[in-house]
C-alpha cells in the first residue's frame, strides 16, 4: 500500500506591485530636485562673485544673502512653483487626473511639497555654506539670534513665493507664464526695496542702513506671518470649497504688515558692539571697535613703519580710533580718525589690510587734516608726509616719477618746486633723531590746531 502524498498549496496569484510613493516619483523624476540645484547654483554664484565685498564682516555676508534670496531666489522658486503646478495643462492630463481616486488636495500636495522641500532645504543649505566661507576670515562680532530667526523667515519667504507660483500655474494655461511671473516678482520685489516710503518696509528683506543694527527678536515672525499669510491665503483660496476661509491667513497678513509698517526703524537697534572698542598697546594706540577686533592686529602692522617714525615725536594724539556710530572725532581731543575698513573689496580683503603702504599713507592724511575749515594744509605737508608713510608712486617717494610728473603736468616750474622738495626731504631724513622727533612734534601739532603758519620751516 503506497503512502499518501502530501499536496502543495497552490502559490498565490500576484497581487498589483504598489503604487510608488509621490515624493519618490517628485524627487527620481520631477523637478523639485532641479529646482533646488538651481537654487543652490544661484546662491555659489551671486556670492561667490563679490566674496572680497563680504566676505569675514558677518553683518555684510548676512545682509547680502538676504538681498540675494529675495531679489533672485523669489522670482526663480516662483517660476519653478508655476512650472510645476502647470505640468497637467502641459500633459493634457487634468481631465483623467480630475477622475482619480485622490482629490484635489492631496494632488496638489503631492506636487507641491516635495518642490517646496527640495527649494527650501537648497536655500538653507546655500545659506550655511556662505556663513561657513566667511567664518576663517571674521573681522569678529558675530550674528545674533535675531539675524538667525530672519533667514527662517526668508525660508518661508521661498516655501511661500514657490505655493504662489504654484497657484497661478494651475489657474492660469498660459505656457509662458512661469516667466512673466518671473520677471513680475524681480520688478514687484526689486521696487518695494528701493522705493523710500512707508510700504518699503513691507519688503520681505528689509535691512537698515547700516550694518552696525540688529534687530529685534520679534520682526522675523512678524516678516513670516506677512508673507507666509499671503501665500497661505492664495493656495486655501484655491484648494478649499470654502473660499471664505482664506481670509483668516489673508487677515493675519494684513495685521502683520500694519506691524511692520507702523513700528519702521524701531525694529533695529545699533549693536553695542559697534560702539565698544578694543585697543592695542602701541604709540600711537590702534582702536577698533569690538565688530573688528580681529583686524586690530592686520592694521597695527600696517601701521608698524609709521609708528616707528613717530616713535619720540612729542604731543602727537594718543590714539587712531575706528569710527563709529553716534561719535564724531573732533581735534583736540587727542584722537584720530583710523583710516576706513569698509565697504569690503578696498583696504580690507578677507581680513586682511590689502596694501599697507596706502593704509599708511591715509592714515597721515588723518594726522595732517583733522576736521580742519582749510583743507589745503601746510607747505611742507607732501614732504613730511612722504616721510612718514612712504608709497610707491605717491608725493616724492619714486623722484624720477615726480620729477617726469611735474614736468608733464607744470613744466619747468614744477620741476623746480618739485627739485626744492627732494631736497627737504632729504634734509629731513638727514636730521639727528632727537632734533628729527621734536620737528616733527611741532609740526604735527601745528597740524592738529589748524595753525599752518605756526608750522616750522625745513
Amino acid at each position: 500500500m503506497s503512502a499518501p502524498t502530501a499536496t502543495r498549496p497552490a502559490p498565490a496569484s500576484p497581487g498589483p506591485d504598489a503604487a510608488p510613493s509621490p515624493w519618490r516619483s517628485e524627487l527620481r523624476r520631477g523637478l523639485p530636485p532641479w529646482a533646488g540645484a538651481a537654487v543652490l547654483l544661484t546662491l555659489a554664484v551671486t556670492m561667490g562673485a563679490d566674496a572680497a565685498e563680504w566676505q569675514g564682516d558677518w553683518a555684510r555676508t548676512h545682509g547680502l544673502l538676504r538681498w540675494t534670496t529675495m531679489l533672485l531666489l523669489g522670482p526663480l522658486v516662483a517660476a519653478a512653483g508655476c512650472r510645476q503646478g502647470g505640468r497637467e495643462h502641459r500633459r493634457g492630463t487634468g481631465d483623467l487626473l480630475r477622475q482619480a481616486v485622490r482629490g484635489r488636495r492631496e494632488r496638489t500636495l503631492a506636487a507641491l511639497a516635495p518642490l517646496v522641500a527640495c527649494v527650501v532645504a537648497a536655500q538653507l543649505v546655500g545659506t550655511a555654506g556662505v556663513y561657513l566661507a566667511t567664518w576663517p576670515y571674521s573681522l569678529g562680532g558675530g550674528l545674533t539670534w535675531g539675524h538667525g530667526l530672519l533667514h527662517a523667515a526668508d525660508a518661508v519667504f521661498v516655501a511661500g513665493l514657490t505655493a504662489v507660483g504654484f497657484v497661478v500655474g494651475r489657474v492660469v494655461k498660459w505656457r509662458g507664464a512661469a516667466l512673466v511671473l518671473a520677471l513680475g516678482c524681480y520688478v514687484l520685489l526689486g521696487f518695494s526695496a528701493y522705493v523710500d516710503t512707508p510700504l518699503g518696509l513691507l519688503t520681505p528683506a528689509q535691512e537698515p542702513g547700516l550694518s552696525e543694527e540688529i534687530p529685534a527678536l520679534w520682526l522675523a515672525p512678524v516678516i513670516a506671518v506677512w508673507v507666509g499669510g499671503l501665500a497661505l491665503a492664495a493656495l486655501v483660496g484655491h484648494l478649499a470649497r470654502r473660499k471664505l476661509l482664506s481670509l483668516v491667513p489673508l487677515l493675519a497678513a494684513a495685521l502683520a504688515g500694519t506691524v511692520l509698517v507702523q513700528t519702521g526703524d524701531d525694529a533695529w537697534r545699533t549693536d553695542p558692539r559697534a560702539q565698544r572698542l578694543v585697543c592695542d598697546d602701541g604709540t600711537p594706540q590702534i582702536c577698533v571697535t569690538e565688530r573688528h577686533r580681529n583686524l586690530l592686529a592686520p592694521a597695527g602692522e600696517a601701521l608698524s613703519g609709521l609708528r616707528e617714525r613717530l616713535a619720540g615725536v612729542p604731543g602727537l594724539p594718543e590714539r587712531f580710533v575706528e569710527d563709529r556710530p553716534g561719535h564724531r572725532i573732533r581735534r583736540g581731543t587727542g584722537e584720530v580718525p583710523l583710516p576706513l575698513f569698509t565697504p569690503l573689496g578696498h583696504s580690507v580683503v578677507r581680513g586682511e589690510v590689502t596694501d599697507h603702504a596706502v593704509y599708511a599713507w591715509e592714515a597721515v592724511a588723518a594726522l595732517f587734516f583733522p576736521d580742519c575749515p582749510d583743507p589745503s594744509g601746510g607747505e611742507l605737508d607732501e614732504v613730511v608726509w612722504t616721510y612718514l608713510a612712504p608709497a610707491h608712486q605717491r608725493d616724492l617717494s619714486d623722484p624720477e616719477y615726480a620729477l617726469r610728473e611735474a614736468e608733464r603736468h607744470r613744466g619747468a616750474k614744477g620741476v623746480a618746486e618739485t627739485r626744492a622738495a627732494l631736497k627737504k626731504l632729504d634734509r629731513l631724513r638727514a636730521l639727528p633723531e632727537a632734533e628729527r622727533a621734536a620737528w616733527l612734534g611741532e609740526y604735527i601739532a601745528a597740524a592738529q590746531r589748524c595753525d599752518f603758519a605756526a608750522q616750522p620751516a625745513l
